[in-house]
C-alpha cells in the first residue's frame, strides 16, 4: 500500500486488485485509488513543546512535508533522514548517543527537555525539520502567523545550531572549526574590514547571498521581511564568521558530498572552495596593483586568471597541475582529512579535518593536530598527502614539499632580495627588481614600480608574480614599500615613501600549482631582462624543474 500526500491532509490510498489474464499464465496488478480524509497532523506525543516529527514514521513522511514537498523529498537523501536507524546499526548504540539521533531540544532555541528526549516515541526518530526549525505545531495551526526559522549561528558558546551535535571527542568538528581561519575570518572582517567588497567572503550572510546565489532572495540591505529564510537574514548586526557549516553545507541537500552546496572534484569557479578563494589572481588593466593578489589559491589551482602573462608567455590555455587533473576531490583531499589518534591514556581521539591545515602541526602525544601554527617541516602530517592518491609515501610528499618550497625562494629572490630584512625594495637590495629601481632613480622616473598608479610596468608585473607564488618564507612580499618610487599616484599629494603593496600568502609554499608558479617566476625574470637590460645571477637556473602537466602546448 502507498499513499502521498495532498492539500488538507487527504491520502490516496492504493489498493491492489490481482486478476488472471484469460489465456495467459501470469497476473497484473490493478491499482484503484481511495481517497481517504485524515487530520493535518497528527496530535503531537511531546505535547507540552508541540513537537510534531513524523507524519507517517514508517515511511519516514514528516509533518512538514506535507507542504514543504521539494524540502522532504531533498531531506530524505541526507544522512539526517537515517540518523537513527544507522546508530542503531552501528551496534555502538548508546542513550547517550539518542539525542543527536532524534527531534528534540538539541539543534534549536529551546533549552528544556522536549521531543524524544521527553516522550521516547518513533515519531521523533532521526534529525528532522524541527531538530533546526524548533517545534513546528504553532506554524500548522497559524501558516502565518508563526514562522520557525533557523538559526544559521554557530560557536562553541551557542546552545543550538549544527554545532550542539556536531562537536564532542568523537565529532569535533565545531571546535576544529572554531580554531581556524575560517572560524576567525568574519571577526577579522568586523575589526579591520568593515566595507562592503570584504562582506563578500569575510562575513557569513554575504559569503551565502554572494556564492551561493539564491540563499537570501530579499533585495541587498533589505532588512526583516515578511518571510525570511533564517533568524539572521535580517537582522544587521548578526554578522558571522566566514564559513560556519551553513556557507559550505546544505542542511536540505545531498546532490554533493557532504551534503555541500557545490562540487568538490569540479576543475572550474564551480568548485566549492574555489567560489571564494578566486578573488584578485591576476593584475587588472587600469587598476592600480598595490593590493596584489588576494585569496587567489583557488585560481591557482584551477590555472584561471592568475598571474602576470609577460608578453611573450610561451604557453596555451591552463596550465592544470596534477593537484586539479588527478586530484578528485581537489583542496578537499589535502585540508579536509579525518583520521584517528590515541591519547596518553590510550583513548581514542579524531580529527575531522576542519581546521582546514593540509600539513598541520603533530602533537607526538595524540598524533593529531596540535594546534601550533609554525613547527619544523618534520613535525608536520603529511599522510594526508599519501591518503589523496598523489604521493606513494609521506616522506615522499614532504621531500617534495621541500624541493618546491626551495625553488619557490630561489626564483623570488632573483627578482628580489631583502638584504637587510626592512621590507623596504632599495637600490642596495639583490635581484633584479633593486637593478631596475636603480635605472629608473637614475632616469628621474618616480613611477615605474609605483603602484598606486594604473599604468603597469613589466617590473610591476614580475612584483605581482612574485607575491603570487612567494612562500612563508619570504615575508617581505606580504607588505612593503619601495625606496624612490611614487606610492600613489598623484605627485601633488604624496611622498616618495609613504605607502605599502601588499598581498596574501596565495601558494601553499609552491604546491598549489608548482608548474605554473615556477613558469610565472620564470618568465618574469626572462622578462626583466628583456626589457631593462638587467641580469640574473649565473646561479640561477631557469630551466622549469617541475614537471610538466600533461597535454600542455607552449607557442
Amino acid at each position: 500500500m502507498t499513499a502521498r500526500y495532498l492539500s488538507g491532509r487527504r491520502l490516496l490510498l492504493a489498493v491492489g486488485l490481482i486478476g488472471l489474464l484469460a489465456g495467459v499464465g501470469c497476473t497484473d496488478e490493478v491499482i484503484k485509488f481511495v481517497e481517504v480524509e485524515r487530520p493535518r497532523f497528527n496530535v503531537p506525543p511531546d505535547a507540552v513543546n508541540g513537537f510534531l516529527g513524523y507524519y507517517t514514521a514508517s515511511e519516514k513522511l514528516t509533518t512538514c512535508g506535507g507542504c514543504h514537498v521539494g524540502k522532504q523529498t531533498s531531506w530524505l537523501q541526507t544522512k539526517h533522514a537515517s540518523a537513527y536507524e544507522d546508530l542503531e546499526a552501528s551496534g555502538q548504540a548508546e542513550d547517550t548517543c539518542r539525542p543527536c539521533h532524534t527531534v528534540n531540544e538539541m539543534g534549536n532555541a529551546l533549552d528544556a527537555l522536549a521531543g524524544f528526549n521527553l516522550v521516547a516515541d518513533t515519531a521523533y526518530f532521526d534529525v528532522q525539520c524541527e531538530s533546526c526549525h524548533g517545534a513546528g505545531l504553532q506554524h500548522v495551526e497559524g501558516p502565518e502567523a508563526f514562522q520557525p526559522l533557523a538559526s544559521i549561528a554557530v560557536d562553541t558558546a551557542l546552545k543550538n545550531g549544527c554545532g550542539e551535535c556536531h562537536s564532542g571527542p568523537d565529532y569535533p568538528y565545531l571546535e576544529e572549526w572554531a580554531s581556524s581561519r575560517h572560524g576567525l575570518a568574519g571577526h577579522t572582517y568586523l575589526s579591520y574590514y568593515n566595507r562592503d567588497p570584504c562582506k563578500n567572503c569575510h562575513e557569513g550572510r554575504e559569503a551565502l547571498r554572494v556564492n551561493f546565489e539564491g540563499f537570501d532572495p530579499r533585495e541587498s540591505g533589505q532588512a526583516g521581511g515578511p518571510l525570511g529564510t533564517y533568524v539572521e537574514a535580517g537582522t544587521p548586526d548578526a554578522a558571522q564568521p566566514t564559513a560556519f557549516c551553513a556557507v559550505c553545507h546544505d542542511p536540505h541537500d545531498a546532490t554533493h558530498e557532504g551534503q555541500l552546496r557545490a562540487p568538490l572534484g569540479e576543475v572550474s569557479e564551480e568548485q566549492l572552495c574555489v567560489h571564494c578563494h578566486r578573488r584578485e589572481g591576476e593584475p587588472e588593466e587600469g587598476s592600480s596593483t598595490r593590493r596584489g593578489p588576494h585569496a587567489a589559491q583557488g585560481l591557482i589551482v584551477i590555472a584561471e586568471e592568475a598571474g602576470w602573462h609577460p608578453p611573450n608567455w610561451p604557453y596555451t590555455g591552463p596550465v592544470l597541475g596534477s593537484h586539479a587533473t588527478a586530484n578528485p576531490r581537489l583542496c578537499a583531499s589535502c585540508h579536509i582529512l579525518a583520521y584517528e589518534g590515541t591519547d596518553g591514556q590510550g583513548n581514542r581521539v579524531v580529527s575531522t579535518g576542519h581546521t582546514f591545515k593540509a600539513i598541520p602541526c603533530i602533537s607526538p602525544t595524540t598524533g593529531l593536530p596540535s594546534g601550533a601554527t609554525d613547527c619544523v617541516v618534520t613535525e608536520r602530517y603529511f599522510n594526508g598527502c599519501a591518503a589523496s592518491g598523489c604521493h606513494g609515501h609521506a616522506d615522499a610528499a614532504r621531500t617534495a614539499f621541500e624541493v618546491v618550497r626551495r625553488r619557490m625562494d630561489l626564483l623570488t629572490d632573483a627578482l628580489w632580495a631583502d638584504m637587510d630584512n626592512d621590507s623596504v625594495m632599495e637600490t642596495t637590495d639583490g635581484g633584479l627588481l633593486p637593478q631596475v629601481l636603480a635605472q629608473a632613480i637614475a632616469a628621474n622616473n618616480l613611477n615605474e614600480i609605483n603602484m598606486y598608479d594604473t599604468v603597469e610596468t613589466p617590473a610591476e608585473g614580475a612584483i605581482w608574480n612574485a607575491q603570487l607564488a612567494s612562500t612563508h618564507n619570504r615575508d617581505n612580499w606580504r607588505s612593503f614599500k619601495v625606496s624612490g618610487q611614487l606610492s600613489c599616484a598623484s605627485t601633488d599629494t604624496c611622498t616618495t615613501q609613504g605607502g605599502s603593496n601588499t598581498a596574501h600568502y596565495s601558494s601553499a609554499e609552491g604546491v598549489h600549482n608548482p608548474f605554473l608558479l615556477e613558469a610565472l617566476l620564470v618568465e618574469s625574470i626572462r622578462a626583466l631582462q628583456d626589457e631593462y637590460g638587467v641580469t640574473a645571477p649565473a646561479t640561477v637556473d631557469l630551466a622549469i624543474q617541475a614537471a610538466p602537466p600533461a597535454g600542455l602546448t607552449r607557442r
